[in-house]
């Protein structure tokens, strides 16, 4: 079943499942060689992580995320990572999985899969989580990182290039390295602000301006 939730969690984070399409169960289940109930099983794990969402009538489906899903999910960003990120940069010491995801982020042509740059992302800001040595910020981050990748595989209109996120990252871990707390949460604050305000402005875009993608207060 592992393997199967896998495989879906993949499909949707790459965008082979869109937003608003229904996973068709005997197709799918059919796709991947697996039987029904054990396709159930996994899209139960997904719904739950919030990947796919079960409508009455109307099946099991990829989420349309709409502006307040999106600021609830940057919400709960802000009260985990800012706290981790606080406790972190006291130590002056950059963990050490962070700085290797900044390095892979560097490393990155401009030719590289966004689920590539999105994958270091993640790793970054996994590892600055880690390194606070805090097991409830770290198992209440493993509830919402599903939905943090699926607000991030979204962002790609807004970086051109893998090198703008390294940039950001570095900045980042170079704070952290020199022991700055307030400057490492004010850079990692304006880095939220700013994803979670692009992604309220693709959502106006694509709601023709209906209001639902307002800017959020800092």
């Amino acid at each position: 079943m592992d393997a199967i939730a896998d495989e879906l969690r993949a499909q949707v984070l790459s965008g082979a499942l869109a937003a608003g399409e229904t996973v068709r169960e005997e197709q799918t289940a059919a796709d991947l060689g697996v039987s029904r109930h054990s396709l159930r099983a996994a899209m139960r794990r997904l719904v739950e992580e919030g990947l796919l969402r079960h409508e009455p009538y109307r099946g099991v489906r990829v989420p349309v995320l709409d502006a307040e899903d999106v600021r609830d999910v940057y919400r709960m960003r802000r009260i985990l990572e800012l706290e981790a990120m606080r406790l972190v940069a006291g130590s002056a010491t950059a963990p050490t999985d962070a700085v290797a995801a900044v390095e892979a982020l560097e490393g990155l042509t401009d030719e590289a899969g966004w689920d590539e740059v999105v994958e270091h992302d993640l790793r970054f800001h996994r590892a600055v989580i880690e390194a606070s040595e805090s097991a409830r910020l770290a198992h209440a981050y493993s509830a919402t990182q599903a939905e943090v990748s699926y607000c991030l595989v979204q962002l790609r209109p807004h970086y051109e290039r893998p090198a703008d996120v390294a940039t950001e990252h570095r900045e980042l871990l170079k704070a952290i390295a020199s022991g700055d707390p307030d400057t490492a949460c004010r850079l990692l604050l304006a880095h939220l602000i700013e994803a979670e305000e692009n992604l309220l402005g693709e959502m106006s875009k694509r709601d023709g301006e209906s209001g639902d993608g307002e800017p959020v207060d800092e």
